[in-house]
């Protein structure tokens, strides 16, 4: 409700202020990346914390848009696999580091050495804010 002349100012500040709700990791629709608590990627049980999850990542991404389209900055940083997913980069095994540094680990040690003699299962634990649940990878 007040007044004011916009010479970038008051649209910057919307964008800031709102991009910074948006991406807050306790709404559970993003969550910080592996590598630090900077940089941020999709929260892949957004679900769970939202049902309305894919109506509100369809309302971001018309924000953004409208931000690269009126030139603003957004407080939002994401990790590298997501830029290069919205370039139409191909994402290699090493941006997956930033996703999960466990999982990029194990399979950097699969590819150097004989994994014969470790009887691996296509599986993965996943964990569900705090149940540790075992899933089947299923080939497509």
């Amino acid at each position: 409700g007040q007044p004011g002349l916009d010479y970038g100012g008051l649209a910057r500040e919307w964008f800031c202020l709102l991009s910074k709700e948006m991406f807050n990791p306790y709404y559970g629709l993003f969550e910080y990346s592996a590598i630090d608590n900077y940089t941020l990627q999709i929260n892949p049980n957004s679900a769970l914390c939202n049902p309305d999850h894919l109506t509100y990542f369809r309302f971001f991404g018309k924000v953004c848009a409208m931000a690269v389209y009126h030139g603003k900055l957004i407080d939002g940083f994401f990790i590298r696999p997501f830029y290069k997913m919205l370039l139409g980069k191909p994402v290699l095994l090493e941006d997956m580091s930033e996703v999960d540094i466990d999982t990029y680990n194990s399979l950097k040690w699969v590819i150097d050495n004989d994994p014969e003699d470790l009887c691996l299962t296509f599986s993965a634990q996943e964990d569900r804010f705090g149940e540790v649940g075992v899933v089947v990878v299923r080939w497509v």
